[in-house]
């Protein structure tokens, strides 16, 4: 890294000596050692930043410095990689990145870690969410153990699942886990981590009473560490707690407006504020909630962005690899998203004296993985090999609107006679030899 210095300086150097010697730089030599200065100056705050990288880095693949560093920016950096990959869920993205902004505003008077409680039906994005926030926040990734997949440095996982025997009712063993896991990682991570609670409605009360402080303004957790008693400060941590509480609530209140979009800000998060309260007064840790950020159900049309999404994503994962290219026909979504493998619920209101029905994807998106993507996925994987990364293919609707073709097109080069003729001499053109390579219906 400090040879990238020197070559900087060298560099400029030669550049100003050049400079230095020229005719037209030689009337004003005063303005030829300003410009001079100006460069070096340059030269040095990038040689220097790339210093400080360098040496940051290091430190955490050595594991002596700081293994959890956030970026320099956290509220853009998560504004941007949350409109990049969550999709049909713009409030919920504009909550979470308010929340986020607040945080490092208010963060040195108040010196409090920020707790969110997210909450929505199943697959809407929750879970996702907490993953791309700790993607955003965090520098650096770190290898999963058993496993060929990175996650980011300072992300911990808590499963309600794992805390929910309410028949021995272990609260006092419940608590010592999460507090030597949650110890372990602040001391690894110098106190900086984004922590998660997946289904927390599943954890039996009094359970996490253990958290009380860590998630107080006071901001600190007491464990033991080698016989003695230690204490780490807990205020630069975020804290997320996902759940399913209020559905019933979202529903009543999406039925009552034709676009989601009208649904009071304020309405919205009152009315899932309360449901969450009965749950929280259950479980007794509600007042350390910051912020409600609710995951409103998916409607079709939500579930059409998100195949979309699916499907960009796949083409892109494997280009140049599989394919050049993997495009798809616009009506493909739409068509997807109608599948007997996507399945919907209705609801029904009397809304004004008028009676109203709303339908909603069952489970979210996860039918989309499990359904749709993965008809498609298998028949790429059996009809599209031998895979060449030269081949661009489309997968399009046929005009019954029910068969499904994948096309795949290669550039080939083939002489062209009229050319060679007129010009005198050999020619060649690009021509683009396509072959279908499946066509059948998806269920």
């Amino acid at each position: 890294m400090v040879s990238l210095v020197a070559s900087s300086f060298m560099q400029v150097a030669c550049a100003a000596d050049s400079e230095g010697t020229s005719p037209n730089n030689q009337d004003k030599p005063a303005s030829s050692w300003d410009d001079i200065s100006d460069k070096l100056k340059v030269a040095t705050t990038k040689g220097l930043s790339k210093l400080s990288w360098g040496l940051e880095w290091l430190g955490y693949k050595s594991g002596f410095g700081e293994q959890c560093t956030f970026v320099e920016h956290p509220s853009l950096a998560v504004r941007k990689h949350l409109q990049a990959n969550l999709k049909a869920q713009d409030r919920a993205v504009d909550v979470l990145v308010a929340s986020i902004e607040a945080w490092e505003r208010t963060h040195a008077k108040d010196h409090a870690p920020l707790v969110l409680a997210l909450t929505g039906p199943t697959g809407t994005g929750k879970t996702e969410s907490s993953n791309l926030l700790a993607e955003a926040l965090f520098k650096w990734t770190k290898r999963l153990d058993h496993s060929d997949k990175d996650s980011p440095s300072g992300l911990l996982v808590f499963r309600g699942e794992d805390f929910s025997d309410n028949y021995t009712n272990p609260v006092s063993q419940y608590q010592e886990q999460i507090k030597s896991r949650l110890a372990e990682h602040l001391f690894r991570c110098s106190g900086k981590a984004l922590v998660v609670f997946d289904e927390v409605q599943k954890v039996i009360p009094h359970t996490l009473d253990v958290l009380t402080s860590a998630m107080s303004s006071n901001a600190h957790l007491t464990y033991h560490r080698g016989g003695v008693e230690r204490r780490i400060d807990t205020a630069d941590v975020v804290f997320l707690l996902i759940s399913d509480i209020g559905v019933a609530k979202m529903e009543q209140l999406l039925i009552q407006y034709d676009d989601r979009r009208h649904v009071p800000a304020t309405q919205l998060e009152n009315d899932v504020k309360r449901a969450l309260d009965a749950q929280w007064t259950r479980l007794q840790f509600g007042k350390m909630v910051r912020q409600v950020v609710p995951f409103l159900p998916f409607e079709p049309q939500h579930i059409v962005l998100v195949i979309q999404a699916k499907l960009d994503q796949l083409s892109e994962y494997y280009q140049g690899v599989y394919w050049k290219s993997l495009a798809f026909d616009p009506a493909l979504a739409p068509h997807l998203s109608t599948l007997e493998s996507m399945l919907y619920i209705e609801r029904r209101a009397v809304v004004r004296g008028v009676d109203v029905r709303k339908v909603f994807a069952k489970y979210g998106a996860r039918n989309v993985e499990t359904g749709p993507l993965q008809q498609l996925k298998s028949k790429l994987m059996r009809y599209a090999r031998p895979w060449n990364p030269e081949a661009q293919f489309t997968v399009r609707l046929m005009p019954d609107e029910r068969t499904i073709e994948i096309v795949a097109c290669v550039e080939a080069r083939a002489n062209d006679q009229d050319k060679a003729n007129e010009d005198g001499g050999g020619g060649a053109i690009d021509t683009l030899s396509c072959v279908s390579r499946w066509q059948g219906e998806f269920t």
